[in-house]
């Protein structure tokens, strides 16, 4: 009965002269036999495993390549292109827009700032890039929109309300003070103006 084979074994009889187990070094057909790589000598276990590392290598690169085949293929799909259109055109002006338009992006964060009787206070600020870590404030909720304009579009229609409801303070400008079912209001309209990541097949692929 022949014996079955495995990836060691194919590995193996291409090391052969003929190409069967028969002509294989005793050394290696005692490797052959076993299917065992433990067996090996060591400088054909250091072959192997720089075999199996390629393996794996080449897998990953297989899977990238069909996954941004299929995100194209979806993209010219989404575009209504048909065979003879130029898909890679599409794809490159897709991605030199995408990068331009978040150039444009701002970001609108909400804050809660503690004060000295203990109490919370909000305020809603315009960044041009994310907040790093630390400081004093606490970030309730970030989103991005599409511009400065925008952004401050949305912080006046939010203060209007805030002021015509009582919730705006008086004294220092932009703050107010919510408490937790007008903040979850507040969190929710702010998460349905945020803007959706770009598509992924705009992505430039690696």
């Amino acid at each position: 009965m022949a014996e079955p084979v495995t990836p060691l074994r194919e590995w193996l009889l291409q090391r052969a002269e003929d190409g069967t187990a028969a002509t294989l070094p005793a050394n290696l057909a005692r490797a052959f036999e076993a299917d065992d790589p433990s067996l090996l000598p060591v400088f054909v276990a250091h072959a192997w495993q720089e075999h199996l590392q390629s393996q794996v290598s080449r897998g990953l690169r297989d899977v990238r390549r069909a996954e941004q085949q299929r995100m194209e293929a979806a993209f010219h799909a989404q575009l209504g292109l048909d065979a003879e259109d130029d898909g890679e055109l599409a794809l490159q002006l897709g991605r030199a827009v995408d990068r331009r338009l978040m150039a444009c992006r701002c970001f609108l964060q909400l804050t809660a700032q503690p004060m000295p009787d203990g109490l919370r206070w909000f305020r809603l600020e315009i960044r041009d890039r994310p907040p790093g870590p630390g400081g004093l404030q606490e970030t309730v909720q970030l989103v991005t929109v599409a511009s400065d304009t925008q952004a401050r579009a949305i912080r006046e229609a939010i203060h209007e309300v805030l002021k015509a409801r009582g919730f705006q303070a008086g004294g220092e400008q932009g703050l107010f003070r919510l408490e937790g079912p007008q903040l979850g209001s507040l969190v929710a309209i702010l998460k349905r103006l945020a803007l959706p990541e770009p598509e992924a097949v705009l992505a430039p692929a690696f």
